[in-house]
C-alpha cells in the first residue's frame, strides 16, 4: 500500500519555505563578502526578509522578531532562524541576531569570523 499521506519529516520541510532561508543565507553571504572585500571581520545584515526595516517586509520582519523574543509563538519561524544560525554556524562563522535599534522591533544578524 502506497501512502498518501505527508510523513513528518516532508510535512516540517514543506513548512519551512526553502525560498526565504535560499534568499536569507545569499543575502547574508553577500553582505559577508562585501565585507571582506572591504577589508572588515563583521558583518551586520539587515534588509532581508528577515531583517526588514522598512514597509512593506517590515511587517514579516516584526514577526520574526516577536518569535525570536518569545513572545507569539511560530514554530516555522522559529525553524527557519534556527537553520540560519546553523548554516553559519557550521561554515565557522558567529552569528548572532540583536534587536536593531533603529525599529526596537525588528532584528539585525551580526556575523564575525
Amino acid at each position: 500500500m502506497t501512502n498518501i499521506m505527508l510523513t513528518a519529516a516532508q510535512a516540517r520541510a514543506k513548512a519551512q519555505n526553502d525560498v526565504v532561508i535560499f534568499n536569507e543565507i545569499r543575502d547574508i553571504e553577500d553582505a559577508i563578502l562585501a565585507a571582506v572585500s572591504s577589508g572588515l571581520y563583521e558583518a551586520t545584515v539587515t534588509g532581508t526578509t528577515m531583517t526588514a526595516t522598512a514597509l512593506p517586509g517590515r511587517t514579516t520582519a516584526i514577526l520574526y522578531f516577536n518569535t525570536w523574543q518569545g513572545s507569539i509563538d511560530d514554530r516555522a519561524k522559529f525553524i527557519q532562524m534556527g537553520q540560519i544560525l546553523s548554516y553559519f554556524t557550521n561554515l565557522g562563522y558567529s552569528i548572532e541576531r540583536r534587536t536593531n535599534s533603529t525599529t526596537s522591533d525588528t532584528f539585525k544578524w551580526i556575523v564575525s569570523w
